[in-house]
């Protein structure tokens, strides 16, 4: 199955870069047994459908399930307020500089397949905890449910028989799915505009 090359993220000079490595590691010391890629694809999926506070409640739902050591949980929580903040920031850029967090082009294929996969996953889950509403788009004919809906199919990928051993171009095809992922996360965020206008209208 043809999925996205993954790729450091590389917000403009003005926003500092999310570290992958760093942030996976400390994710796991944490015990946290979400993926950092899923994680992200949460937090973005959840910006986009409410915003920055949508993203904290996601991330709060998220490990309240999760067995979190009892150590440093004030460090643990200024990395994912950093995660939060970067992650508004990108989506808001007018460069349309916004990446998804996953490995790095170095990383074995089938691990940054499943990134990806799991970071497609996330995003749906945050946009559908985040506003039910406009998950249940994933069944209109409009451009979110569709890229939904595409999203559904990616979170399902992996490599092909012939991609595991080598055959094929599946860099090539991860390249292009990453970039029609990156691209249609702000396709999104444009689209949910008033959602989240909705979400802040809420909270005042």
């Amino acid at each position: 199955m043809r999925v996205a090359r993954n790729a450091h993220v590389t917000p403009s000079s003005a926003i500092p870069p999310l570290d992958y490595d760093r942030l996976r590691e400390v994710l796991a010391a944490a015990g946290a047994v979400v993926a950092l890629a899923e994680l992200h694809g949460g937090v973005s999926g959840a910006v986009c459908a409410g915003g920055a506070m949508a993203a904290r409640r996601w991330l709060r739902d998220l490990l309240d399930d999760e067995q979190l050591a009892a150590a440093s949980p004030a460090a643990l929580a200024d990395h994912l307020e950093e995660v939060v903040a970067t992650t508004v920031k990108m989506l808001d850029d007018g460069e349309l500089k916004f990446e998804p967090l996953l490995p790095t082009d170095d990383a074995p294929l089938a691990e940054q397949v499943e990134a990806l996969a799991a970071w497609c996953q996330g995003f749906l889950s945050g946009v559908g905890s985040t506003a039910p509403g406009a998950a249940g788009r994933a069944t209109a004919r409009d451009a979110v449910g569709e890229i939904l809906r595409d999203f559904g199919e990616i979170s399902r990928a992996g490599l092909s028989e012939d991609e595991a051993e080598g055959r094929g171009q599946p860099d090539f095809a991860l390249a292009e799915i990453h970039e029609y992922v990156r691209v249609s996360v702000l396709i999104v965020f444009e689209e949910l505009g008033p959602e989240r206008a909705g979400a802040a209208r809420d909270v005042h």
